[in-house]
């Protein structure tokens, strides 16, 4: 129970806490109407520590940055480790302007710390409020999330609040394909989750890019291929930007009116990426939401008509919503989920794909769930 609570190196809360707490204090906001604020903290140069000193040396980091951390922070605020080197604050009854004020005070004192300074470690720090970024904690945290690969964008230690705006569609693409994309392949992959890279990350675009490049080197495909899919799955909802907030973060089911909208963010998503003239993600993107059966969308397509890359992803996709559950439908267990592939096998999913899947799972190769 304590390991469930606590993380072992630092001593702060663990992600799991967090995320329970976090839902604990969006149904309490809601109903009273309050707002609370979600700061994210990644360590700038965190790795290169670890590539030259050893892990020893990035654990004392760790430790360093929690006291920091926990020392910025009121006690009515909940501290937890959320990954390897990210850091989260869950603040009750703030606003976006004094958590402002308070990610600014704790980077500042990350930049000031003479231990840290020394090791080159900086903080890129992301923040978003509910119910101003979205009605939902998952709204919430990708707010958060996408401010922090903001902040990061080009040399880090700095403060963002990302906006969910179409025009800022292509800022927000460029940060996710950067950093966190092109320096992280999969063998250096580094999250207390992750489990050495046997277990898929927490949230919900890192865990498709994991599980999508998992089975593209299972099914045989080249380096270059693995490497569009694992980046296209980072932003392969990135038209979710262009998408009106009350459809995005509708607590119920969609009309089919509004359904229809919803739909249209696999085009929104082609479009933001067209600046960047990378063909290759862009069909992806565009056609990851097509069937194996010709009855899925934008197009139609059918079978092999299909980019390979859109129907990776398509089951990586699927698979992680399905054992983590969303808004209207509560996470399945992964025999269930797999369960549901195999059903939709050759109508909805590529079989080669499913199967690829089921191997790596059945085989143990990789762990099935968070």
């Amino acid at each position: 129970m304590a390991e469930f609570v606590t993380d072992g190196l630092t001593g702060l809360k663990t992600h799991r806490f967090f995320r329970e707490a976090l839902h604990g204090e969006w149904r309490r906001s809601a109903r009273s109407g309050r707002s609370f604020s979600v700061i994210l903290l990644d360590l700038d140069g965190f790795k290169q520590v670890n590539d030259r000193m050893g892990r020893p040396e990035g654990d004392k980091v760790l430790t360093a940055v929690a006291a920091l951390v926990n020392a910025g922070s009121k006690q009515s605020n909940l501290v937890a480790r959320y990954g390897g080197d990210e850091f989260a604050i869950l603040m009750p009854d703030t606003n976006t302007q004094q958590a402002e004020i308070v990610a600014e005070a704790l980077r500042a004192a990350v930049e000031a710390d003479r231990f840290l300074h020394a090791h080159g470690v900086t903080a890129s720090i992301g923040i978003a409020t509910f119910p101003d970024h979205g009605p939902t904690p998952e709204a919430v945290l990708w707010v958060a999330d996408s401010g922090m690969h903001l902040a990061k964008q080009p040399d880090g230690n700095c403060v963002k609040v990302a906006s969910l705006t179409f025009a800022e569609g292509q800022e927000l693409l460029k940060a996710y394909l950067g950093l966190p994309v092109k320096m992280k392949p999969l063998h250096l992959l580094d999250t207390v989750e992750a489990k050495e890279a046997k277990a898929p990350p927490k949230s919900h675009s890192e865990a498709v890019s994991w599980w999508a490049a998992k089975i593209a080197m299972q099914m045989g495909l080249s380096q270059a291929e693995v490497e569009d899919i694992e980046a296209v799955g980072m932003v392969h909802d990135i038209g979710m930007l262009g998408i009106p907030h009350n459809i995005l973060y509708k607590p119920g089911r969609l009309t089919p009116e509004e359904f229809e909208v919803m739909k249209s963010h696999s085009v929104k998503g082609e479009t933001i990426l067209k600046p960047l003239k990378a063909e290759v993600v862009q069909r992806i993107v565009r056609h990851h939401h097509e069937f194996f059966d010709g009855k899925g969308y934008p197009d139609n397509l059918k079978g092999e008509q299909i980019p390979i890359g859109a129907r990776v992803i398509a089951v990586a996709e699927a698979f992680d919503t399905m054992v983590s559950g969303h808004v209207y439908s509560k996470a399945r267990t992964v025999e269930e989920a797999l369960a549901e592939l195999r059903r939709c096998r050759g109508t909805q999913f590529d079989p080669l794909v499913v199967d690829a899947l089921v191997h790596l799972i059945e085989s143990r190769c990789v762990q099935g769930d968070k």
